[in-house]
């Protein structure tokens, strides 16, 4: 039962106060269901922090999903959503990597990157306008 049947088994939990942490997240979604999971992303200041909580079965996911948006984990109400569209599901990115390159100068282009990093394989840029940060 536990081959990819292509249905969603992730995650995203939204608006979480800076208090939460992985620990309490999945004290909370595992009275759901077994948490296989749970990323804590906090590297952007200006916003909130968010997380990705993987369960093993989709019907936990999904019962967690119903069960936990709108809830208020200390004192702030998450949004709860699926990590990604199942369309996207089915698609294999374990051999994909995010590169994220600062400091750079502003006249460097997206074409300047691409050709820098072509040799090394393709190259997605699912952001149409790169941040360029100074």
């Amino acid at each position: 039962m536990m081959e990819d049947d292509g249905q969603p088994r992730t995650l995203y939990v939204g608006n979480l106060s800076r208090d939460v942490t992985e620990v309490l997240i999945l004290q909370l979604f595992s009275q759901i269901g077994p948490c296989k999971s749970c990323k804590m992303i906090t590297e952007h200041t200006s916003n909130d922090p968010y997380c990705f909580v993987e369960f093993y079965e989709h019907r936990d996911a999904a019962a967690a999903l119903a069960a936990m948006n709108g809830r208020k984990i200390l004192g702030k109400e998450v949004k709860v959503n699926w990590a990604t569209t199942p369309s996207s599901q089915k698609k294999d990115t374990s051999n994909h990597f995010h590169v994220f390159v600062g400091d750079l100068s502003p006249e460097i282009t997206t074409e300047d990157i691409k050709s820098a990093f072509a040799p090394f394989g393709k190259i997605s840029c699912p952001n149409s306008k790169m941040m360029i940060e100074n």
